[in-house]
């Protein structure tokens, strides 16, 4: 057997050339910071995340339903945001809902959040024209992108479509469906585009808008404590992902062969789902798209789990003494 070395630098990378927004902000931060930390130490190239996007259980809150607040605190959220910034991350909030109304513009959690935001130049990811309009009236700073919420609405998503979104948002999140129309990806603004690779939804999904509205309502539920849940992923066939175990049919996740193709064609800014997914699932994802199949990824990803494992092993001592030390009801 020869001894072989590890690819280095950015000989280790899938495509070198793009960089990242990943998930993990409120959830799971630490985990992307040790990732990329460990990948690192282990092949000398800096996986370049951009942006680090999730959410606390807010009001403006969509994309992915926010069952549980573990940042109860302004203060603690601060220091989430603050602590993206310090890894050279930038922070993405996602006030996505696409059912806001003028009252909601003066929720006081999410202003304090925007105004954390003017701070560190973070950003946020909206659907809401209403929201952007207020967000770039008082927060000028706030870097904003348009959501594929967004653009599920949209009557036509047509080049001109996205071009109108390119000038009128900082960045613009390409539809899904849309990255395998290639006459279009050609004629679209490259500079500003994100595309999400690993959304595991099928393709032209006809409840995808019903999903994003049951999403903005049960946030909402959660937060006023009206009414049940609308429970919406029992009716989805897609998710979670186990009930596709016996389909015949392919979900628009990218393979890595066509996030190459993208890259070649311009694309340099890579978007990944995962807030709701198994740290397991989600790293598997980031690293098979970010290092070179061969030596890197198989390498690197069984390492990484060990800090996953531990990650959730110690997540769960705290909720078992946090669970001890509350008063028995």
């Amino acid at each position: 057997m020869t001894n072989e070395l590890l690819p280095q630098g950015k000989a280790a990378a899938l495509l070198p050339q793009v960089s990242f927004t990943v998930p993990g902000l409120f959830l799971f931060s630490e985990l992307v910071y040790q990732c990329i930390e460990q990948v690192e130490a282990k092949f000398s190239y800096h996986i370049p995340v951009r942006f680090l996007y999730g959410s606390p259980q807010i009001r403006w809150n969509c994309g992915r339903l926010v069952l549980i607040n573990h940042h109860e605190s302004l203060e603690e959220m601060e220091r989430e945001l603050k602590g993206a910034v310090q890894h050279g991350i930038t922070p993405l909030l996602t006030f996505t809902s696409p059912l806001l109304q003028q009252e909601d513009l003066k929720d006081p959690v999410c202003n304090g959040l925007l105004e954390i935001l003017e701070e560190v130049r973070g950003g946020v990811v909206l659907a809401s024209p209403l929201l952007r309009d207020y967000i770039r009236a008082h927060y000028p700073h706030v870097t904003m992108h348009a959501s594929i919420i967004l653009t599920t609405y949209a009557q036509e998503r047509n080049a001109a479509y996205y071009r109108q979104l390119s000038q009128e948002y900082d960045y613009y999140v390409l539809h899904s469906d849309d990255k395998f129309q290639p006459e279009l990806l050609r004629q679209l603004p490259k500079h500003n585009a994100e595309i999400i690779l690993n959304e595991r939804c099928g393709y032209q999904c006809p409840q995808r808008k019903e999903h994003f509205i049951s999403i903005a309502q049960d946030q909402t539920a959660l937060l006023d404590g009206c009414g049940p849940l609308s429970n919406f992923l029992d009716r989805c066939p897609y998710v979670p992902e186990g009930k596709q175990r016996e389909m015949p049919t392919r979900s628009i996740s990218s393979t890595v062969q066509e996030a190459a193709a993208l890259a070649e064609m311009g694309f340099d800014l890579f978007k990944l789902q995962g807030r709701l997914d198994s740290p397991y699932v989600f790293f598997f994802d980031f690293l098979r798209y970010a290092l070179e199949g061969e030596l890197a990824f198989p390498t690197m990803y069984p390492i990484f789990s060990y800090s996953i494992y531990n990650h959730l092993k110690e997540k769960e001592r705290k909720r078992r003494e946090q669970a001890k030390s509350s008063p028995q009801k």
